[in-house]
Order: structure tokens, then C-alpha cells, then sequence
């Protein structure tokens, strides 16, 4: 059983990451009998649902879910939302994304900050816990109590409509798709730069818009546009202001609900994607950009460097200015972006999906003969 809640909620990385595996968990073990746990109605799929009244993040939802799942009666509870209820009677596995709320608490809402701050007994009662890199297993090692033998690494995926949507149909994708002045600045020719990623202070868009604002980069004629894709998160309503100041001044547009289609024809219209993140527990905007042929420029942060490989331009500093360095220098670097982009598209053909789903199910099989 997954508990796949957050489909009804969210579009950000751990709403793709539950996706990822709702669409390809019953391909790759249609013997297991997959069922998702659902409070709302969301998009059908090859799993049968099991409504349950508890809404994701509650105060009481390691009871009251865990009450619900328990007359269900599943073998095994996956929750890739890092809490695990309160269940009696089946195993469990939770997935942990990142740890940064536990190195840096001020970066939560008080709400998140106590719902996150479970996660100690969480990973307790867990039967085993998936980290998505490497950097997230050690983290977890070090912020936490947890037995290093109940931890897996099981990397994240990449959406299929990233690779399979061509250039050549973009543009008119996105004139149809975009309202039309949105539409206007995107397909004005200017360099775009993309930030995908929840509006939230551990994404630093405001880092980029900083970079860009008042430079000889955002007065030249064709100056960057910056495209930025993501939800509200908490704590963001410094970072929405200096957004929407950028939006006002036509150097920015912010697309609150940009639908799969959309951001895979973002990634491949894009002059490169920009992820300057103060930490990441794996970086999923950068696998995806690169399997769509976009270059990539991310911070020496967190799980980044691991996922990115040898395949992106990585900056060291938290300075704007050299931030802005880097923008301008990959953009006037054709024969660099190229070869970002052939190397990118080799490093994104290491993860999909379909290897997410059977290494998860394998683990699932695992815990269930114990």
C-alpha cells in the first residue's frame, strides 16, 4: 500500500517522486496487488484506492491515518512523505528526501517544522528507509539515531514527456498553452533562464533574481528572462516579493501551476536551468533538464554535485554576483553548452522510473519475508 495523498495537493518534487511510482510500481510487479491511499480525488491509475479521511500533514495523522491503514490490513505501508503512522500489523517503509530542516529549522514554517520534526520515530518504527542519494543515506546517519542497516539508496526518476517532446513543436506548445502575455515574453527571443523548484527559502530563487537585477546582463536588449516554476511553499513571502517585483519589471514570469507537458516544454526551450539551492536531498529539476538537453548551472550544494556528476556548471559561492558571472558566461558559450548538453543527456539516461519502481518493489518483497 502507498499512500499517495500528496497527488491531490501538491505538484513539487516529492508529489513526482509518489507519481514515479504510482504509474510504474504495477507495471514492473503486477503480482503484488498495489493499492494507494487517497483523501481526494486525483487522477485514476492501475492501483486501487483506499479512501481515507485523513488529510497529509495533519497534527493527529500518525494516529488517525495510522487507524485507517490498519483495518486495511496491508502487508506493507510505504510513506514517501518522510512520517510513517502509528500502524499495527504490517511493515513499513518510508522515504526521506532531504534532512536540511534538521540542520537549519528557521528555513520551516512552525507548522512543517512540527510535522517534519517526527521524523526521529519515524525512521524507529520503519521497517527500512529509502534515501534518494547518497548524500540523504549519510545525512541520515548523522542527524538521526537510525540503524545504517535499515537504510537503501533508491534513486529518483525522470518523467518520459522530457524526452519525448521535440523541439520543433515547442514553440507553438507553448503559445497555446501560455497565456498571451506570458506567451509574448517567452517566445520574444530573450535567453531563458528556468528555476523549477517550490518558492520556499532553501530553493534561494531570490539568489538568480539578485543576480540579474540591475546588471549590465538585465540592461542589454535581449536580457534573460527567468522563468520560474513552483508552488507557494512556507515561509516564501520574502521570496514572492522580490518575484513579483521582477515579474512587474517584465524579467521574470512565475507559473504557479504548470502542468507535465509545460514544464517538459520549458526544459527544452530553455537556455539552461538555473538551481541554485542552498541544500537538496537529490535535485530532481536537474536529471530532467538534462535528459531534455538543457544545460545546467546549480550550486556545489547538498546532493547536487552527486547527481549532477561531471554533467553541469556548478558554483561554489552564495555571492550573486558570481552567479551572475556564471549566467553570462554560459550563455555566450555555445561550444559549452553543447557539450553540457551531450553529456547531460548521458548522465539522465542512468535514472528512470521504471528502475526506481523495481528496486522499490524488491525492497518491498524484502521486508515482507521478515
Amino acid at each position: 500500500m502507498l499512500d499517495a495523498r500528496l497527488l491531490a495537493y501538491r505538484r513539487g518534487g516529492i508529489a513526482r517522486y509518489v507519481a514515479g511510482l504510482v504509474e510504474w510500481l504495477p507495471r514492473v510487479a503486477p503480482d503484488l496487488g498495489f493499492r494507494r491511499v487517497v483523501n481526494r480525488k486525483t487522477e485514476p491509475s492501475a492501483m486501487d484506492d483506499v479512501r481515507v479521511r485523513t488529510p497529509p500533514h495533519f497534527r493527529f495523522e500518525r494516529a488517525l491515518l495510522g487507524l485507517e491503514v490498519s483495518l486495511q490490513r496491508p502487508a506493507v505501508l510505504h510513506s514517501p512523505d518522510f512520517i510513517a503512522p502509528i500502524v499495527i500489523g504490517c511493515q513499513q517503509v518510508v522515504t526521506v528526501h532531504d534532512l536540511a530542516f534538521l540542520r537549519q529549522p528557521n528555513l520551516l514554517a512552525d507548522d512543517a517544522r512540527r510535522y517534519y520534526g517526527q521524523i526521529e520515530r519515524s525512521v524507529a518504527v520503519a521497517d527500512r528507509v529509502i534515501a534518494v542519494s547518497d548524500y540523504t543515506a549519510r545525512q541520515l546517519c548523522e542527524l538521526t539515531h537510525i540503524d545504517p542497516a535499515k537504510i537503501v539508496t533508491i534513486p529518483n526518476g525522470i518523467h518520459p514527456l522530457v524526452v519525448e517532446c521535440g523541439r520543433d513543436e515547442v514553440a507553438s506548445y507553448l503559445k497555446h498553452e501560455l497565456d498571451d502575455d506570458h506567451a509574448m515574453l517567452v517566445l520574444a527571443g530573450r535567453p531563458i533562464i528556468l528555476i523549477v523548484g517550490t518558492i520556499e527559502p532553501r530553493k534561494r530563487q531570490q539568489l538568480i533574481l539578485r543576480a540579474l537585477a540591475g546588471s549590465q546582463l538585465a540592461r542589454e536588449s535581449g536580457a534573460p528572462l527567468v522563468v520560474l516554476v513552483g508552488q507557494r511553499g512556507w515561509a516564501c513571502e520574502p521570496i514572492v516579493a522580490e518575484i513579483e517585483r521582477a515579474v512587474a519589471g517584465g524579467n521574470a514570469i512565475w507559473l504557479q501551476n504548470a502542468n507535465d507537458r509545460l514544464l517538459a516544454a520549458l526544459y527544452k526551450y530553455a537556455t539552461l536551468l538555473a538551481m541554485p539551492s542552498l541544500d537538496e536531498g537529490f535535485g530532481l529539476p536537474i536529471l530532467e533538464a538534462m535528459a531534455a538537453g538543457l544545460p545546467v548551472l546549480a550550486a556545489r550544494r547538498g546532493a547536487l554535485p552527486e547527481v549532477a556528476g561531471d554533467a553541469a556548471l556548478l558554483v561554489d559561492s552564495d555571492d550573486p554576483e558570481t552567479w551572475r558571472e556564471a549566467i553570462g558566461s554560459l550563455i555566450a558559450d555555445d561550444p559549452l553548452r553543447k557539450e553540457l548538453q551531450r553529456a547531460g543527456r548521458i548522465r539522465a539516461a542512468q535514472f528512470s522510473w521504471e528502475r526506481t519502481a523495481r528496486e522499490t518493489a524488491a525492497l518491498y518483497r524484502e521486508v515482507m519475508t521478515h
